[in-house]
């Protein structure tokens, strides 16, 4: 849509791939910044496991030393066991020999031999009361004996079950650190993944921002030799006025010779011309006015050869610009005579088409500084920031929006780069809340120049529209 494609694709290639890189730039720093969290994430996680392992091995280390306190209790219970069951085997033994005495004896016959082999009634009553309190004492011990077994083997089912479920939460604890070991390594290799990409995101980075010096530099070269081609032209522009000037100068004297030549030549011619007197006059007198005539003639004749050979040149100086009357006046709307000036020889192209091209004057911008300079208003060179603000030009509102103002569309992340959307209008009149404007090079390309008597402000993506206004 705008006059700069043309003049960007011809002149300056190298201020859109420099816009490109900042927005690749930026790409590629958004890239960074969320491998960057993933990794801190990835980096959180892998801590947070850490520390589980290192509970996880803390209660596998009280679990072990717990389960090798029981351990040992059961080694000694079962030690216990092993010798309660020696001294009841014996027990058994002994108390089996002597039921076996018994049933062979007789109980009766053991206390008769008591009786009997005792010296006294008292010796006798003894002895029975021994036996007997033998006999007893043996089932109590035997009796005791087999509680404290089942004492020991219960106790010891009851470490052994402690001891089982021990072991059965090491194995937990165990196959939970291993899970951990692998949760931790995968969550490395994703780290080291991480890291890596961001490596190659930074590395594209680190490209793309050469790149981007490598197009500026490009750039500041294509402008300055730009300008040094613009400046040339305005020169030999100049050189080819100011010999026209004098060539329409020197035709003119050449003209203004000729006249006086001419005029010189008739005046001869009339002077030659013989004058008749009455037939009553003498010859005497007639040859008398004759010679007189003569003498008039040749004076008539001689003087335009007094006349210079060649006239003084006339120097030929380029007009200036006017310093009064370009204030503003009640009879133009608040618009000075130098914007009228403008608006004017905007008005006054609309529907020519220029060539376009680098500082051709089919150009939007080219096309505005021609009709601004119609009106005696300076519109310097430079970026589309700030060429305007080396012109003493300020900016202004939208809505306060006023005839000979000019509406510069730029680039919001590079205002002073010459890239594809910018473009250029003049504002040639203001009614309510309709704006006119002419425009060239819209189409891109076209050099033509247009009017829009119902315009408002439409930059592409990435654009604004800034409203300039200038002095005088």
């Amino acid at each position: 849509m705008v006059c700069s494609i043309t003049l960007t694709s011809v002149a300056l290639p190298s201020a859109a791939f420099a816009d490109e890189y900042d927005t690749k730039i930026q790409q590629q720093d958004q890239k960074i910044n969320a491998l960057t969290s993933q990794m801190s994430d990835a980096e959180a996680k892998v801590a947070a496991i850490e520390n589980d392992m290192v509970e996880t091995a803390k209660q596998i280390d009280t679990l072990t030393a717990k389960k090798n306190k029981l351990s040992s209790e059961v080694s000694k219970l079962y030690s216990e066991i092993s010798d309660l069951n020696v001294r009841i085997q014996k027990r058994e033994v002994q108390m089996t020999k002597q039921a076996r005495d018994v049933q062979v004896n007789g109980q009766s016959d053991s206390i008769i031999d008591a009786v009997l082999d005792a010296d006294s009634v008292a010796d006798a009553i003894g002895r029975v009361q021994a036996v007997s309190t033998m006999m007893s004492a043996n089932n109590e011990l035997l009796e005791q004996q087999k509680e404290d077994k089942a004492t020991v083997e219960k106790k010891t089912k009851n470490v052994e079950k402690q001891i089982a479920e021990l072991e059965a939460t090491t194995k937990e604890l165990n196959d939970k650190t291993e899970s951990l070991k692998t949760l931790k390594i995968q969550q490395e290799v994703a780290k080291n993944d991480l890291e890596a990409q961001r490596s190659e995101e930074q590395g594209k980075k680190d490209g793309f921002i050469k790149q981007k010096k490598e197009a500026e530099k490009r750039l500041a070269e294509e402008q300055a030799r730009q300008r040094a081609a613009a400046k040339k032209a305005e020169e030999q522009a100049a050189a080819q006025a100011q010999a026209a000037a004098q060539k329409a100068a020197a035709e003119q004297a050449q003209a203004t010779k000729a006249a006086n030549e001419a005029a010189a030549s008739a005046a001869e011619e009339k002077a030659a011309t013989p004058v008749v007197e009455s037939s009553t006059t003498t010859e005497s007198t007639t040859t008398q006015e004759t010679t007189t005539s003569s003498t008039e003639t040749e004076s008539v004749v001689t003087t335009p050869a007094a006349a210079p050979e060649k006239e003084k040149e006339v120097p030929v100086t380029n007009p200036t610009t006017p310093e009064k009357g370009n204030e503003a006046k009640p009879g133009n709307g608040g618009v000075t005579s130098g914007k009228q000036a403008a608006i004017n020889a905007a008005l006054a192209d609309v529907g020519n088409s220029y060539a376009t091209g680098w500082n051709q004057p089919g150009e939007c911008l080219v096309s505005v500084r021609r009709w601004l300079a119609a009106g005696g208003i300076n519109f310097g060179y430079g970026g589309p920031n700030s060429g305007y603000v080396a012109s003493g030009a300020t900016q202004v509102s939208w809505s306060n929006v006023q005839p000979g103002d000019v509406v510069q569309y730029e680039s919001a992340y590079s205002p002073d780069s010459w890239i594809g959307g910018v473009h250029t209008v003049l504002v040639t009149g203001v009614s309510g809340g309709s704006v006119q404007i002419v425009e060239a090079n819209n189409p891109g390309g076209s050099g033509y120049v247009s009017s829009n008597s119902n315009w408002s402000p439409a930059p592409p993506a990435g654009f604004r529209a800034v409203v300039w206004r200038f002095p005088g």
